[in-house]
């Protein structure tokens, strides 16, 4: 038998069916479960949770930022009852996080806040106005991974919401070989999760475009490093 055969029909096969709607459902499904299992087993320390409290309490609309390969827990953290819309691209892992997401009634908008995301950008634009959340995986579809999106930063400065940089860590995970080294979070494990502190949109506004993007970036990696050091330390 020629496994190297099987293997590459195998992954032919895959490649040909996870575009069909039937599979993006199917495939939806069982990452919502496998998502919100190992979110109730797992032992969380969440740090920061009053940060976005206090934004539903006074009514203020804001910008959720985290990065491709901690998306897994995302939808899992979000506990209002408030909607939160999520920013998702027309590529085909787009479209099955959209599908993910919304089994977490979350709406997904599609497009991007690239160069070319204008549309998608207006979208979230009217949202935030009118007073809604959105989350945004800013070097998502395809990367760089961990490099910024502007579009993240225009959403925020014609708006005027602060973002709010959300991570995690787990100490037993798998991580993908993708360009994203994507993290899959076990079941029965210890984490963290930090709600970062917010980035007014008021400073961004005084920065030029290249030190807003290095700043909300480092924002960003800055919540990821506190919850391995919490994570470490426990």
């Amino acid at each position: 038998m020629n496994f190297a055969k099987i293997k590459i029909a195998l992954l032919i096969y895959l490649k040909r069916v996870r575009k069909e709607e039937k599979f993006e459902i199917i495939a939806s499904k069982l990452a919502s479960f496998l998502m919100k299992f190992s979110f109730c087993t797992t032992r969380w320390t969440i740090i920061g949770e009053d940060i976005p409290d206090s934004y539903h309490k006074n009514g203020a609309p804001f910008v959720v930022c985290l990065w491709h390969d901690r998306l897994m827990m995302a939808p899992c953290a979000w506990k209002w009852k408030k909607r939160l819309h999520v920013l998702a691209s027309n590529h085909t892992d787009g479209r099955l996080i959209a599908r993910v997401v919304e089994n977490f009634s979350m709406p997904a908008v599609f497009g991007s806040t690239g160069k070319n995301g204008m549309a998608a950008a207006k979208k979230l634009i009217k949202l935030v106005k009118s007073g809604e959340y959105v989350a945004i995986i800013p070097d998502g579809p395809k990367g760089p991974r961990h490099k910024l999106s502007p579009g993240v930063v225009a959403v925020s400065r014609l708006t005027k919401a602060d973002i709010l940089p959300f991570s995690f860590c787990v100490k037993r995970f798998y991580r993908f070989n993708s360009w994203d080294k994507f993290i899959l979070v076990w079941p029965f494990n210890r984490g963290v999760m930090v709600w970062g502190k917010p980035i007014p949109a008021a400073e961004l506004a005084e920065m030029s475009e290249e030190e807003s993007v290095n700043y909300v970036e480092s924002k960003i990696n800055e919540a990821s490093k506190k919850a391995m050091e919490i994570l470490t330390n426990a």
